[in-house]
């Protein structure tokens, strides 16, 4: 099989299904040479870059989602800077670091980005500059569209929250003046990093399919989501000036955003 880079999609808890599909390329002996990753895909994409088997992954995705209360924490500290204001309000609702720890559990000898085995990047936005950042291990030329702002050497698990921290759920990480927030802010299909990274043709792995509704199911909850599905799939349209070759879009459209009881 000819070299490939991966593009895996943001996407919630439906990134669970990039484990499915990784793992299916794993059991065929097909390994990719490079990976782009936004948010779940950014999680997803880093722990792959670390070669650790799917399968692993699978398992701790497991006992997560079967106690998602021992991952995820209010963050009460932060929410009370937030009323009584101080220096440092609250940027997310939950804090993610036992999650994190968790994963990075997965290869703990791994604590920088340059640690990754293959040419990776994560993608992140900051809200303080507003422009967008990419977390690599490798020189690639930058996208066509979009500013983006490379940095390499920084550590995983910075990497790996910034990329999922879904503006106002979770933590957001503060480093060096900027506050960091979710790739899929910018671009929720990093199909152009893939392309950059210039090792060989892409699959992108886009498991965010918004589920179908009718107009009398509609309440808040979807009217937030689903305008925020097509701001950011109408803003990755427009970024992504190399469509990918080959693009897989598993059966998530049934699966709520954050139902953790669906995992498996």
């Amino acid at each position: 099989m000819k070299s490939f880079a991966l593009a895996l999609s943001g996407g919630g808890l439906l990134g669970a299904a990039h484990l499915g599909a990784l793992h299916f390329l794993d059991k065929k002996g097909a390994r990719a040479a490079g990976v782009a990753g936004t948010s779940a895909g950014g999680l997803v994409a880093s722990l792959y870059a670390l070669h650790i088997p799917m399968a692993r992954v699978i398992r701790v995705g497991r006992d997560i989602t079967q106690h998602p209360r021992d991952y995820f924490h209010l963050n009460t500290r932060g929410l009370i800077h937030e009323i009584w204001p101080s220096t440092n309000p609250a940027t997310g609702l939950l804090l993610p670091q036992d999650f994190l720890g968790a994963l990075l559990n997965l290869a703990p000898d791994a604590t920088s980005t340059q640690d990754w085995t293959i040419p990776t990047v994560l993608t992140a936005v900051d809200l303080v500059t507003l422009t967008a950042i990419a977390f690599t291990n490798h020189p690639a030329t930058t996208p066509d569209h979009g500013s983006w702002t490379r940095v390499a050497g920084q550590p995983l698990k910075l990497a790996m929250q910034a990329t999922m921290a879904l503006p106002g759920l979770f933590q957001a990480p503060r480093w060096h003046g900027r506050v960091l927030v979710d790739g899929g802010t910018a671009d929720t299909l990093p199909i152009d990093w893939a392309t950059a990274l210039n090792v060989g043709f892409v699959i992108a792995i886009d498991v965010a399919t918004p589920p179908h509704v009718q107009a009398h199911q509609v309440g808040l909850a979807e009217v937030l989501s689903r305008s925020e599905n097509y701001a950011i799939n109408t803003l990755s349209a427009l970024r992504t000036s190399h469509p990918a070759p080959i693009v897989v879009r598993p059966d998530t459209a049934n699966g709520p955003f954050f139902g953790f009881q669906d995992y498996e």
